[in-house]
């Protein structure tokens, strides 16, 4: 979603061929110790594609009810998560009246009947996907309007045993907000945190608040935003971090961290890193993962790929790379686990082939990247969800003509 002044926020198939054996015949010269004849002995054949470590399950379908507003052209209003329990948990709003947040999950018999998380007054707007904490609780933030005279607000609620709690107003923006953004994250003690980035049309102002004896603290306001600040991070410490790029040819990374209060780094200079108008992923341990699409040349012609830069939590880059094949990339989503992991899911095309390709990092390092095993006629990727514990990703996408009905691919990742 872009913000003013260039301001953005937070922000193959795996065939089983473990099992075919090629069949030799081994034959055993003649010696008084062995009898002569023929012998039969397997050895195992690796399928193209295949890896051990990951266990597609069957793609399952989904119906949303009512059927959820599309994030492809919106940028929000559907996210997902995994739990403790490996289970996905999917939240989305409608696009039209009642417009609530909703919440379904997939148990052990099956999907759950879809839930309101909460029935707040007005217009509710799910935007990024909820802190499953290491406990199992999941901390939810939603953006809430009681009416269009009325401020924005965000919310937030906890599904701890079966059951959400009930809603509590965080913020509530002092004005009439070009648009009021903000994400819900931890601290080491498990103090729950909320950034908020709130946004007129000509400045944006950050604040932060802390949950404590099952109450919100009054907001702070961070200040002496830093004068670059494309993406703004909250991460699992209570700390938050600014990102942005000046106008010099190359552009300047300007980077500065607030936590506790206060600026433990301010306006610290990078070069060879741009984020402005790319996509980030902040990770568990601090590493801001870049991504965009841009050309890739290929044999006799040009692509639309998918590039990849990792800064590191000591903000040093890595070199850039194209992450996709030789395909036209559509639609990118991301998601990230609690502890480093993070995923990119994207569909990609060649000619009248499709496939829908993921990629997993821990840390700066790519582990996976591998082809989600549910044919070539997804007609969008809405969402993916990483899990490190269980080890477990998951990619939700529709296949034609069809909104409300959805389908799940899910892998779990022996380690």
């Amino acid at each position: 979603m872009s913000l003013p002044g260039g301001k953005r926020w937070l922000a193959g198939s795996v065939i089983g061929l473990a099992g075919v054996l090629f069949l030799v015949a081994v034959v055993v010269a003649q010696s008084p110790d062995w009898p002569t004849g023929e012998y039969w002995t397997y050895f195992p054949f690796v399928g193209k594609g295949y890896d051990p470590t990951w266990k597609w399950e069957e793609a399952i379908t989904v119906t949303l009810t009512p059927a959820p507003q599309d994030p492809v052209t919106t940028g929000y209003g559907l996210q997902m998560s995994i739990d403790r329990q490996g289970q996905p948990h999917i939240f989305w709003n409608p696009s039209f009246s009642p417009k609530f947040v909703y919440h379904i999950y997939l148990s052990s018999s099956g999907w759950t009947s879809p839930t309101v998380v909460a029935h707040s007054l007005g217009y509710s707007e799910v935007l990024y996907p909820p802190v499953v904490a290491p406990d199992g609780v999941i901390h939810l933030l939603w953006r809430n309007r009681k009416t269009t005279a009325d401020p924005q607000r965000m919310l937030y609620a906890a599904f701890a045993e079966g059951q959400w709690s009930p809603e509590e107003e965080v913020y509530q923006s002092a004005s009439d907000a070009y648009t009021l953004q903000g994400m819900v994250h931890l601290d080491a003690s498990g103090a729950v945190h909320a950034t908020m980035l709130d946004c007129s049309f000509f400045s944006c102002d950050t604040y932060h608040t802390v949950r404590e004896g099952n109450r919100w603290q009054p907001v702070t306001l961070i200040e002496d935003h830093p004068q670059y600040s494309g993406w703004v991070w909250p991460d699992r410490w209570g700390g938050v971090h600014f990102y942005g790029n000046d106008y010099e040819v190359p552009p300047n990374l300007h980077y500065s961290y607030w936590r506790e209060g206060q600026f433990q780094v301010e306006d610290r200079l990078v070069q060879g890193v741009q984020v402005r108008g790319r996509e980030t992923q902040l990770d568990g341990q601090n590493n801001l993962h870049i991504f965009w699409k841009e050309a890739v040349a290929v044999p006799g012609g040009q692509v639309t790929g998918l590039y990849y830069q990792c800064l590191d939590h000591d903000l040093v880059p890595s070199a850039i790379e194209v992450v996709s094949e030789e395909g036209n990339v559509q639609e990118v989503v991301k998601g990230a686990g609690y502890w480093g992991w993070v995923a990119l899911a994207w569909r990609e095309t060649l000619d009248d082939a499709q496939e829908i390709r993921v990629a997993v990092w821990e840390g700066c390092s790519q582990i996976y990247s591998k082809t989600a095993p549910v044919g070539t006629d997804w007609t969008r990727v809405y969402a993916v969800a990483v899990s490190e514990q269980p080890s477990k990703v998951c990619v939700l996408g529709r296949r034609p003509y069809s909104s409300d009905r959805l389908e799940l691919a899910c892998a779990s990742i022996r380690r």
